[in-house]
């Protein structure tokens, strides 16, 4: 492979990888100042925030059609154009056009997802779990930092508009560094990849897309409960505000350094089911010891807490890479790994936004999250069955 070909493939690989969250990341941290600016009331402020993951599942489908259409290096060109204008658009003219931009940048963010680990089997064959690792490993840190950060940036540049628009400078440099990317490789002997012929009803026939489906569902399910409800959880269990918030920083952040010490792991290990059991183990294990923390009311005191965080957040942490690491290298093709990627990531985050929503009704209903969080548990331990098919080792052929 021509290096400079790589060079620019690898830069471009990170900065989309560090483009996928922040622009979905910064909203709820900024969402109180959005909401007095344009005033919005409480329904609109819900759609802002689940609108997102509801594209993000919708728009994984699409990623085969433009596959199939315009070929890899066209369709990532076009998403990160339509990011970028959707993120330099979507602040400026009121609600409508707010929620009419997240909606494209969801949708694009969702494409984006399904063609990354199509470009990792291409282009790094070889790598393709090192380097899956690492980029989701960015996208963990990329969101933490905004999330963190998003408050600070509209204090400092003059509004919330200006902090969304920052969002704006790295999708710019991924798409200079994919035209370089795209102008070198026209100009290198590297093989053209065919637009794919692939297609999702082919994929729903096979055992693998339903094991990775199952695996992807409850992680991001096991995610958005916990980003969503974590707070609520621990305010109602007497904790402050502030406090909670804490944990949730704890709990999103403490995974990150894991993710990097798994990254060669994973990618030396022919099988992944006994590492995914490990993870499964940890996140029920978390689950668990949160649900009991709640039905013994010592959630606001216990030092356990901190436990709690550090099992869900490795737990899930290296889950996430392995089932994308598992997407880009258990394919038989490029056009499988497109469609198994859009197959899984397409029906995982609509189920977990339907999840999210149920688990939320459950808990308004019956006044106690106890039944939510030991749910959540009982579904990480499911994850072992699906880890036990997907994550063997690729030389047993899954038919």
């Amino acid at each position: 492979m021509n290096k400079r070909f790589a060079l620019f493939t690898i830069l471009s690989l990170i900065f989309i990888a560090m483009v996928l969250r922040p622009p979905i990341a910064a909203i709820g941290p900024l969402l109180q100042e959005m909401a007095a600016s344009l005033s919005l009331d409480s329904a609109q402020q819900s759609l802002l925030t689940a609108v997102p993951v509801l594209c993000f599942g919708l728009g994984a489908f699409l990623g085969p059609w433009l596959m199939r259409r315009f070929g890899l290096n066209q369709s990532m060109l076009l998403v990160l154009v339509v990011l970028f204008l959707a993120i330099v658009l979507r602040a400026w003219f009121g609600f409508e056009l707010l929620l009419a931009g997240t909606v494209m940048v969801g949708l694009a963010i969702a494409i984006a997802n399904v063609l990354l680990p199509t470009l990792v089997r291409v282009d790094f064959a070889k790598k393709a779990s090192l380097l899956t690792s690492v980029y989701t490993t960015l996208l963990a840190i990329s969101a933490s930092a905004m999330a963190a950060t998003a408050v600070l940036f509209s204090e400092a540049l003059g509004g919330w508009q200006f902090a969304l628009l920052l969002t704006a400078v790295p999708v710019f440099l991924a798409i200079v560094f994919w035209l370089l990317r795209v102008a070198e490789k026209q100009a290198s002997p590297v093989e053209i990849v065919e637009p794919s012929r692939g297609n999702l009803k082919s994929v729903q026939r096979s055992a693998l897309a339903w094991s990775l489906l199952g695996l992807f569902s409850i992680q991001s399910l096991g995610f958005y409960v916990l980003i969503g409800w974590l707070p609520t959880i621990l305010v109602d269990a007497g904790l402050s505000a502030a406090a909670a918030g804490g944990y949730l920083g704890l709990a999103t952040a403490i995974g990150i350094p894991s993710g990097f010490a798994l990254a060669p792991l994973i990618a030396r290990l022919r099988s992944l089911t006994w590492l995914i059991a490990i993870a499964s183990l940890l996140t029920t294990l978390g689950f668990t010891l949160l649900g009991l923390l709640l039905i013994f009311e010592s959630a606001s005191t216990s030092p356990l807490l901190f436990v709690v965080c550090i099992l869900i957040s490795v737990g899930q942490t290296a889950t996430f890479p392995m089932v994308l690491s598992l997407i880009a290298t258990r394919a038989k093709s490029q056009e499988e790994t497109t469609a198994l990627s859009a197959f899984s990531q397409g029906w995982g985050y609509l189920f977990s936004a339907a999840g999210t929503f149920a688990f939320g009704s459950i808990a308004a209903l019956l006044s106690s999250f106890t039944v939510v969080v030991f749910g959540m548990a009982l579904l990480s331990a499911v994850q072992i069955v699906f880890g036990a098919y997907a994550g063997r080792d690729p030389r047993r052929a899954h038919k």
